[in-house]
């Protein structure tokens, strides 16, 4: 049985990039605004989220690797929860890949991408800028069809494309390393909007809670999110554990030494209440504010532009490959199509799920007090933090239950104990806010843990009905068959199997 049609041809320069592009997207640009409003404006808890964010990201790392130097096939999160968690049959499997595909989109660098066109363009010394939600929500869409349709006609192509932006990105890299180095190293060049004193530092311009700083670690570690998603596609890297051991490492490590340096300079060179009031544009305002309006506003907002862009092109290309491993398992209805790599030899039926979804949010949801953006990102960071806490939890029982597997890159007990007690904390914690205000407030979106508990409450419900209450009403067992697809790739069908009549 062939179980890699694509075959394995990434190698450790096309997996760092893989890397780089699937985390540097929008999240660096856009959410540190939001992060900074939710821990009060205080520079201090600012910087402690983002701290937290990245140790969570180190130690998950680790805790992937591990599972992916055993495991290396593409699925990321999915392989490893079913093989981990095998009782009760399909659990896990099916409620992880309901939420992986109702989540398989690129919406978010989308409309950062939308936004950030649409601000790019303006006139400079016209009046401030009043975002225009429709239009960038239709830019994001056009988007996100392009990719996907790309991705989906022509997998070369699809990979060629987010090389060269994973190049660009790296050069924004490299200006953004250099911006912060500039600001620490010269601050004479520079207008100093940052206190170095301990009432500064600390000092709440806005109220907060224990919710409101979750929320802000769950939208750094979004802006850290990627770390796992190279797993989605495992069975196309050349040498995994060799690969993994390097370019996982290495490719952290510059995001977290860039992302470093850019909060600095937002906090340093912004002033606060600008901060606090600019929303997902704050990378854009901090060029402007270096460079002025030509180079700043026009070019580099441009070049934000291009990475949120080319994180689509990434994020979907992992997507893509996740769907046809969700609807290889045959539990799903037109599994045996959407798994294909119809019509030339690429993923476009799975990819054509995630198009109609992204569209569907971004020009179906209707306007909300809040940003569609923060929302998004918060609920789908809660989701993911689920599955980050569950797989970080398997470690332990794949070791327990398996004492003589010794994997070929290995966590560390105190970085996984880390990462299982604060994933605990971020999802448990706010679930205790949930009905301290109105469950379905007016005008707003709900609180995001409450709808997350709610999906995976869907999502086990369909489990409960396949697997469990229609063969017991129907008096019938479901047994699963393996098919080769004429590419090679390997479907599973689920086929009812009746007790013999004597």
């Amino acid at each position: 049985m062939i179980e890699v049609p694509h075959g394995r041809h990434l190698g450790v320069f096309s997996t760092i990039v893989l890397f780089i592009s699937r985390i540097l997207g929008s999240g660096i640009f856009a959410t540190p605004a939001f992060i900074y409003k939710d821990v009060g404006g205080s520079p201090a808890l600012f910087g402690f989220v983002w701290l937290m964010a990245g140790l969570i990201a180190y130690s998950g790392l680790y805790v992937f690797l591990e599972l992916g130097s055993i495991i290396p096939r593409s699925g990321g999160t999915k392989v490893f929860l079913e093989i981990i968690y095998r009782r009760p049959k399909m659990f896990a499997t099916v409620v992880f890949s309901l939420y992986s595909l109702m989540f398989g989109f690129a919406v978010t660098n989308s409309l950062v991408f939308g936004e950030y066109c649409l601000y790019a363009v303006q006139n400079s010394g016209s009046t401030a800028y009043v975002p225009d939600e429709l239009k960038a929500r239709l830019i994001a869409s056009v988007l996100t069809i392009t990719v996907g349709l790309i991705h989906g006609t022509s997998a070369r192509s699809g990979v060629l494309v987010q090389n060269v932006l994973g190049f660009l990105k790296l050069s924004l890299l490299f200006v953004m390393i250099l911006i912060g180095l500039g600001i620490l190293l010269v601050p004479s060049h520079f207008q100093y909007n940052l206190e170095w004193t301990y009432e500064s530092l600390v000092k709440l311009k806005q109220p907060v809670s224990v919710s409101s700083v979750c929320s802000a670690i769950i939208k750094a570690l979004y802006s850290f999110s990627g770390w796992n998603a190279v797993h989605h596609v495992s069975s196309e890297i050349a040498n995994p554990v060799r690969t993994f051991r390097i370019a996982g490492p290495v490719s952290l490590l510059v995001i977290t030494v860039s992302y470093f340096l850019i909060n600095m300079a937002y906090l340093i060179i912004i002033p606060s209440d600008e901060i606090l009031s600019s929303g997902q544009l704050v990378g854009s305002i901090l060029f402007e504010k270096i460079f002025g309006y030509t180079v700043g506003k026009r070019f580099l907002t441009v070049a934000i532009a291009v990475c949120a862009g080319g994180n689509v092109f990434v994020v979907l290309y992992s997507v893509s490959r996740m769907s046809q491993e969700i609807f290889r398992e045959g539990f799903l209805p037109f599994s045996r199509f959407m798994a294909s790599n119809w019509p030339h030899k690429a993923p476009l039926p799975a990819l054509l799920l995630s198009l109609i979804i992204s569209v569907v949010i971004l020009l179906g949801l209707p306007k909300s007090e809040g940003s569609l953006y923060d929302y998004i990102v918060t609920l789908e960071g809660y989701l993911n933090q689920v599955g980050v806490l569950l797989v970080a939890g398997g470690i332990f029982i794949i070791r327990s239950r398996y004492p003589a597997l010794r994997a070929p890159i290995r966590a560390s007990v105190v970085g996984t104990l880390y990462i299982v007690g604060i994933s605990l904390f971020l999802v448990v914690t706010p679930l205790a806010e949930v009905f301290k205000g109105p469950v379905f407030p007016e005008g707003k979106f709900p609180h995001y843990a409450l709808v997350g508990v709610l999906l995976i409450g869907l999502y086990s419900l369909y489990w409960a009905v396949q697997f469990k209450v229609l063969p017991y009403l129907g008096g019938y067992t479901l047994v699963q068959h393996s098919t080769i697809l004429d590419d090679g790739l390997v479907v599973r069908t689920w086929v009812k199997s009746r007790p013999t009549q004597i």
